[in-house]
């Protein structure tokens, strides 16, 4: 059986703990959220076609994802 990665068991972690507290629970809502509001925000307010706005998104994404591994690594 394939072992989890860090990022999977820290969002285990971080779910099994939004169970517990609103607030975690409020936040990581917020956090799910967020990409989709932005592609909508770039798409009514700014005209970007959805492919372009989904690409931007998905590489801030991936360029925050990379930024904050390379913080846990250091």
């Amino acid at each position: 059986m394939k072992q989890p990665s860090l990022q999977q068991l820290r969002a285990f972690r971080l779910t099994a703990l939004a169970r517990e507290n609103q607030a975690i629970a409020d936040m990581n809502a917020s956090i799910a959220q967020t990409p989709d509001s932005l592609v909508k925000e770039l798409m009514d307010t700014h005209g970007w076609p959805a492919h372009e706005a989904l690409s931007a998104v998905q590489q801030l994404q991936e360029t925050a994802l990379r930024d904050t591994s390379e913080q846990a690594a250091a």
